[in-house]
């Protein structure tokens, strides 16, 4: 349903409505309303004082829901498998013979329903000083309802969780873009532009005892416990664990740090380990003593691009970036002799007074290695994603039926400014170990993916 009246009031509502045999019969429809409104401020009467300086002014608003069924099939049954279930009556294996034998390998939940995403936008575009300068605003709260997430189990169960509704997810933010267009006499032309977006993260309403939804275990090395989690208040996948202060220098400061009633991790505690702090200063370090380390999801995003234009010649440079997120790097294992580290371990505890961020390694002892901050690093960075140059050759050759011909040389990621020591800093969401984890939801985690390539590239463009 959409209605229009002169360009300056503007209405439209719609409804969706969706089926999926993903779902248990009674769930499988999905409702999903929306509706948006708009209104050219600047083709009001009490706005013509301001045409000298605003071209355009509209404000819109906007409300809607979109449903996701992003699940495999038939989520909701707890499917038998004979995978791996030989076993054997009485003692001796060699008389009796192995039996197949079935198990449930999840558990079912008819109740699974659809998830839903709900926003909510209020926004502004604006033109000014003969459509020059542009100017696009946006504020919103974008929450997801009834997420789709497979739950938790203790290995006990022997089987994997079933797939459940599993809370809530709010995402506020602003979304900001500014563009000056113009031209210097009849040859030089040029356009430059930028965009800001600012979002915060939020979890709530997760329907398990403690609120939580706890990540994978056995995925930075092996045998680790779970580093990441959502939790209600809490940023969807932060990252759980230990905070440090440094690494021991000498035995006296061991001393001193145990005599003050801080715990340590390492049974056989000695210089060049890990001071893990203890936050509820109980004289041990345990679970208790892991906090919220920060999560993957950049709270800042934002573009710079330019382009210029002279004479048939074309220059453009489109740069991106984000800041105020975390990259846990998960490529090393204590457990391995053979595990790959970064540069960074050249730099290790050797004795005192050599590191105090890196412990002394050591074969088979995790006490150094438990998640904590350790593993993290600021991944705040800005890429020169695209330069382009371009000259079009129509201006010196007049070939019949050809409006453009173009040439242009192009780089693709020509370098990026980070502090980062990895290999990329742009991290998407997690795979888990050999990609098998179904923990999507998190983001941040460095398995020593290849980078983004540097590529150049030569081209034409031809119109006729």
């Amino acid at each position: 349903l959409g209605w229009s009246w002169k360009d300056r009031y503007m209405l439209n509502a719609t409804i969706r409505a969706d089926e999926s045999s993903k779902f248990a019969p009674g769930h499988r429809w999905g409702y999903f309303p929306s509706v948006s409104a708009g209104w050219t401020i600047s083709e009001e009467d009490f706005m013509k004082s301001t045409k000298g300086w605003l071209d355009f002014l509209k404000l819109r608003a906007s409300w809607g829901q979109v449903g996701n069924a992003n699940i495999n099939c038939y989520q909701y049954l707890a499917p038998v498998t004979t995978s791996n279930t030989n076993y054997n009556f009485g003692t001796d294996a060699s008389q009796s013979g192995w039996s197949t034998g079935s198990y449930p390998s999840r558990l079912a939940n008819e109740g699974v329903k659809w998830e839903t995403s709900e926003q909510l936008n209020v926004g502004i575009d604006a033109r000014f000083i003969n459509s020059r300068l542009s100017l696009t605003a946006d504020w919103y709260i974008k929450k997801t309802k009834d997420w789709l997430v497979q739950a938790p189990v203790l290995a006990t169960a022997g089987t994997q969780g079933p797939v459940i509704n599993g809370g809530d997810v709010k995402n506020t933010g602003i979304e900001l873009g500014l563009s000056w267009n113009d031209n210097i006499g009849k040859d030089f032309t040029y356009n430059v532009g930028a965009n800001f977006a600012y979002n915060k993260n939020e979890v709530g309403s997760i329907p398990t005892e403690d609120g939580i939804i706890h990540g994978a275990s056995n995925q930075i090395y092996s045998n680790a416990e779970e580093f990441y989690r959502a939790e209600n208040g809490h940023a969807i996948g932060y990252f759980w664990g230990f905070k440090t202060a440094g690494i021991f220098q000498n035995q006296q400061e061991i001393n001193d740090w145990i005599a003050a009633g801080n715990g340590v991790l390492q049974s056989n505690v000695q210089p060049g380990d890990t001071k893990y702090v203890d936050i509820n200063h109980d004289g041990a370090i345990n679970a208790s003593d892991k906090v919220d380390l920060g999560n993957g999801l950049p709270k800042y995003t934002f573009g710079f691009n330019l382009s210029l234009g002279y004479k048939g010649f074309d220059l453009s440079a489109n740069f991106t970036g984000a800041a105020g997120f975390q990259i846990a790097q998960s490529y090393r294992d204590p457990n391995s002799s053979q595990g790959n580290y970064s540069r960074a371990i050249l730099d290790r505890w050797t004795g005192e007074g050599t590191s105090n961020s890196t412990p002394r390694v050591t074969y088979g002892d995790v006490g150094n290695w438990q998640f904590s901050d350790l593993y993290l690093q600021d991944g705040d960075y800005i890429r020169l994603q695209n330069l382009t140059l371009g000259y079009d050759f129509k201006r010196l050759i007049s070939w019949k039926g050809i409006s453009k011909l173009r040439l242009y040389v192009q780089a693709q990621n020509l370098f990026t400014l980070t502090k980062y020591d990895g290999m990329d800093p742009e991290i998407g969401s997690y795979n888990g170990t050999n990609g098998n984890s179904a923990d999507s939801w998190v983001s941040g985690v460095d398995m020593g993916y290849y980078p983004h390539p540097r590529t150049f590239l030569v081209g034409m463009n031809i119109a006729f």
